[in-house]
């Protein structure tokens, strides 16, 4: 059994890597273009210094027309005349192309679909495509939105997702130039240093109360090579090259929230096995993510807990 949950707190303050602006956010005097760079995702974009900009998760910013202060709306549209364009690199551990991601996903086909291109941005291939959407903010109103999928040299398995919206602007020219803009370089080192240390992480699950173990492990892994033991599933919300503590226990007094629905018909209620082992893992660093536990009442201890390396060590 496992159970996850997001931590989204300033979920748009936040960066799920460093970012670094060669200028200020916002309007910049004098100056006809921004230059943004983030170095942990190995991109960079010019902008028009009149645009603002804000980081977003996934080695991800938001480029916007209008000033966002005090607004929260990560991932919906932009007010009545404004325009905005994301770039996140998101999860692609098939390594596939921009073209076979779509596929898959069925992505760029439908009779919504506008235009349907393939070009070179930063030297790469591209897949393109515009699909027209209702906004919310205006049930009546249509607009087009913009997609581009491509993938850096530099990371085999995260696939560049930009989008701009709205696509029927007056503003779509600013949109495309920003994106022609795109330049990719050698990435900082995923940095292995954690913020929760390992004997917090082990007196996070020792302070359960009632609980006697046996045994407990804490390892220092990547986000990614946990989803790799194929146990976890895979999450939209945490960066691949985030770091995780994953700590494993056996013993006796193991809790985990299990929520029972009622029984439909009349007789004795089921009662859960007592868990042999369980887990817990969630985010080493500051970058916004999911936490989960679990347990076992088949076996005493995961071998694919054996399996994965420790970069606490």
């Amino acid at each position: 059994m496992i159970f996850r949950s997001l931590a989204l707190g300033a979920l748009v303050l936040v960066s799920c890597g460093a970012l670094r602006d060669e200028s200020r956010s916002g309007v910049l005097a004098g100056d006809p273009d921004r230059h943004i760079v983030d170095i942990d995702g190995g991109w960079s974009l010019d902008v028009p210094s009149s645009w603002f900009d804000r980081p977003s998760r996934q080695h991800g910013r938001e480029v916007m027309s209008y000033d966002p202060t005090g607004m929260d709306n990560d991932g919906n549209v932009p007010p009545l005349g404004g325009a905005v364009l994301r770039l996140q690199m998101q999860q692609n551990p098939d390594r596939l192309d921009a073209a076979d991601f779509l596929r898959i996903r069925g992505l760029g086909v439908g009779p919504d679909v506008l235009e349907r291109l393939q070009p070179l941005i930063a030297g790469q291939p591209a897949e393109f495509y515009s699909v027209r959407h209702t906004f919310p903010v205006e049930m009546q109103r249509e607009e087009a939105t913009l997609f581009w999928f491509l993938k850096s040299p530099f990371f085999n398995d995260r696939i560049v997702v930009i989008s701009g919206v709205p696509g029927d602007s007056a503003l779509r020219t600013e949109i495309e130039q920003i994106v022609a803009s795109l330049r990719f370089s050698q990435p900082a080192a995923v940095n292995l240093t954690p913020t929760i240390s390992r004997a917090d992480a082990l007196a996070r699950v020792l302070s359960h109360p009632g609980l006697v173990v046996d045994r407990i492990e804490a390892k220092l892994v990547l986000w990614k090579e946990l989803e790799a033991t194929n146990q976890f599933g895979r999450s939209g919300m945490d960066d691949p090259d985030s770091l995780v503590w994953i700590v494993v226990y056996s013993g006796k007094g193991i809790q985990i929230p299990i929520h029972v629905p009622p029984p439909s018909t009349a007789g004795p209620s089921w009662t859960p096995e007592p868990c042999l082992w369980a887990f817990e893992d969630f985010h080493a660093d500051t970058s916004v993510g999911s936490s989960g536990v679990g347990c076992n009442s088949r076996f005493t201890w995961p071998p694919w807990f054996d399996a994965l390396p420790d970069h606490g060590h």
